[in-house]
C-alpha cells in the first residue's frame, strides 16, 4: 500500500551561494560521509549534493515527517544503465516495514527528486 508520495525541486545556483556561504559546516549538518565522499568526487559537486538534498526533502514529504537530515542516506545501487545504478534510500532508525522508490535528476540549474514511499504488510 501506498504510504506517501513526495517531490522536491532545488535551484543548483542558490545551494551553490549557500554552500560558498557555509562550506563545510552546511555540508557537514545534511549530509553522510559517505554521500560527501561520492559527490567530491564528481566533477560539479555541488549537482550532486543539490540532488541529494532534494532527494532527502522528497523522502520527508513522503513519509509525512522529518527525520535528522543525516539520518537519511541517499546510495547508489549496483547495475543499471546510466552510469552507477538506480539510487536508493537508507533511513537510521526508522522501523521496517517501508520501501522506498526514489529517482533523482539534474538538467541546467535545477535537481529535483520524486520519493514513493510503501508501507510493506498491508
Amino acid at each position: 500500500m501506498i504510504h506517501g508520495v513526495g517531490i522536491d525541486i532545488v535551484d543548483i545556483n542558490k545551494f551553490k551561494k549557500a554552500l560558498d556561504r557555509w562550506g563545510d559546516k552546511i555540508v557537514r549538518r545534511l549530509f553522510t560521509e559517505d554521500e560527501v565522499g561520492y559527490c567530491s568526487r564528481q566533477r560539479h559537486p555541488e549537482r550532486h549534493l543539490a540532488v541529494r538534498f532534494a532527494a532527502k526533502e522528497s523522502v520527508f514529504k513522503a513519509l509525512g515527517r522529518a527525520v535528522p537530515f543525516k539520518d537519511v542516506e541517499i546510495t547508489r545501487g549496483m547495475g543499471g544503465g546510466g552510469g552507477g545504478g538506480r539510487p536508493s534510500v537508507r533511513i537510521r532508525g526508522l522501523e521496517g516495514g517501508f520501501r522506498f522508490f526514489i529517482s533523482l535528476s539534474h538538467d541546467g540549474s535545477f535537481a529535483v527528486s520524486q520519493t514513493v514511499v510503501e508501507r510493506l504488510g498491508e
